[in-house]
């Protein structure tokens, strides 16, 4: 009797963990995600920019980066996005950057990049020192375009590759997202894992940023179509183990 009890629950559990395993792939989750779900974070925060939240957000004011400058001008507010606008003649984009640091969480925002050949979107999170602590996003501005996933550690490159996107993101706004965790950091396209590196890649509170720019290495190939759009932002961390919260 015994065994056929077991064996009853052991049919009942495959036929529920198979059923799951079907809704997760008909839903085109990652099943990775369904137990990452285990994982508890802090209440989202999400920002339309319907206004520009001073407290939360602020604007690089001039900062020398790749072949121009980060520049305050470049950056452009209106209800509902933020542009990042880029001068092929100087060189010059522009950046905004959370005033809150994070180490662990989940990291989200939706860009259509800006038709500039040349130049490229980041949105990452950074504190320094250079090469320190960054993980990274970086979409190169053209419609035949690919997205580079980079983490800086200890002076150096940890990791990295590269992806080709199997869209124009100059033309429609997509959802990248970064999960960074001590265990694991993932990186989402549309909801969509594309890579992942198991390890603790975060040491250190980091400001979250998006910045459009010309690195000195990359060739300028004429002048800049449209600028880079953010019309959502949304990030969450990752809450302590319980018995750490502060009481």
């Amino acid at each position: 009797m015994k065994k056929i009890l077991l064996l009853s629950s052991f049919f009942l559990f495959m036929t529920a963990f198979s059923l799951v395993l079907l809704l997760s792939l008909k839903e085109n989750r990652n099943i990775r995600d369904l137990f990452s779900e285990k994982v508890h974070f802090t209440r989202s925060t999400t920002d339309t920019f319907h206004t520009w939240n001073d407290q939360r957000w602020e604007v690089r004011e001039r900062f020398k980066l790749g072949r121009g400058y980060l520049l305050s001008q470049q950056i452009e507010h209106t209800p509902g996005s933020v542009k990042i606008k880029l001068n092929h003649q100087t060189a010059d984009g522009g950046e905004i950057r959370t005033r809150n640091t994070f180490q662990y969480g989940q990291f989200e925002a939706a860009i259509k990049v800006a038709h500039a050949p040349g130049s490229i979107t980041g949105f990452f999170l950074y504190a320094p020192p250079d090469l320190h602590h960054e993980i990274d996003i970086e979409i190169f501005n053209e419609p035949e375009s690919k997205a580079l996933f980079t983490i800086y550690q200890d002076g150096r490159v940890a990791k990295q590759q590269e992806y080709t996107l199997p869209f124009d993101p100059t033309e429609e706004f997509h959802d990248y997202r970064m999960d960074i965790l001590p265990e694991e950091t993932r990186f989402l396209i549309d909801g969509k894992v594309v890579q992942s590196w198991e390890g603790n890649f975060s040491s250190s509170p980091m400001q979250l940023m998006i910045n459009s720019w010309y690195p000195s290495w990359l060739d300028i190939q004429g002048p800049a179509l449209s600028a880079t759009v953010i019309n959502k932002v949304s990030y969450k961390q990752m809450k302590k183990p319980t018995g750490m919260e502060k009481e």
